[in-house]
């Protein structure tokens, strides 16, 4: 006669994962005071003739991998399906760009997070790699904290900042756009997708904005409405020349830990009040 086994009660709170994995019943488990959705938004867009137009999403899908793999066991993070098609009008002179409208877009985003209010969660972070959007992840963040009262954040990976002397300051003034930072996370990340003979150093009109001395430059002080081509006819601004696949490595590390540090920061803010 077999003994039975004492059945393991299941975890108080859902584990980190993946949304998608996670059964209907399984959100009996959120803590709203705990559970955080993120939302990962990037882009397909082209990148200059040397980095793959899933630039943006690489970047996206890499650093929250890692930041995963990092997390303590105790945390309750869940990454929603990524949206990886974002508003890239700037780039939409350049074949191969898929881009949304912001109407449709933002549409899309209120109703992923209509559906993570409905499941419990109260925290939500939107984790965005396209600069082209912030915009968008504002008006989101805002419409969500009125419409659901959810804690949003509007988190983008390019305002993590990078190690000390990793890149110089003219290149992070000005590689805005398949420079030394991305072409260096995808030499780590997808190394088989750079094409290493067009890797060139793409200057910028934002440089010689900057150098006049000037309020206008491409974003700062006073920037101005602009398409790719605009800033440099190969559709890339900064010297992918510059970039390593050990650069990217050292780059990946630090966002991974600031996107950890972020999460924890936001488990332990309080909820807002419900009303709009």
């Amino acid at each position: 006669m077999s003994i039975p086994q004492p059945v393991s009660a299941p975890p108080a709170t859902l584990p980190s994962g993946f949304w998608q994995d996670l059964a209907t019943t399984d959100f009996t488990r959120v803590d709203p005071l705990r559970t955080i959705a993120l939302l990962p938004v990037a882009a397909i867009e082209q990148h200059g003739p040397h980095l793959p137009l899933a630039t943006d999403a690489l970047i996206n899908q890499g650093v929250v991998a890692e930041a995963l793999r990092r997390l303590p066991a105790s945390a309750s993070v869940l990454v929603l399906p990524a949206l990886h098609i974002g508003d890239s009008l700037e780039h939409t002179h350049f074949a191969g760009t898929l881009s949304a409208d912001l109407e449709h877009l933002l549409g899309l985003w209120l109703a992923v997070g209509r559906g993570v209010a409905r499941a419990g969660v109260r925290k939500l972070v939107l984790f965005n790699s396209h600069g082209g959007q912030r915009a968008h992840v504002d008006l989101a963040a805002l419409r969500l904290r009125v419409a659901h009262g959810l804690l949003v954040l509007r988190a983008h990976s390019f305002s993590f900042g990078v190690p000390p002397g990793l890149f110089d300051a003219d290149e992070l003034a000005h590689g805005l756009h398949g420079g030394a930072v991305e072409t260096s996370l995808i030499l780590h990340l997808r190394p088989d997708l750079v094409r290493r003979e067009a890797l060139a150093d793409f200057r910028s009109l934002g440089a010689a904005l900057a150098a006049r001395g000037g309020l206008v430059g491409a974003e700062k002080p006073v920037g101005i409405g602009w398409m790719t081509q605009d800033l440099n006819p190969q559709g890339a601004c900064g010297n992918a020349a510059a970039a390593s696949a050990d650069k990217g490595v050292a780059l990946l590390d630090h966002l991974a830990d600031r996107l950890v540090q972020l999460l924890a920061e936001v488990e332990a803010m309080p909820l807002p009040d419900s009303a709009g």
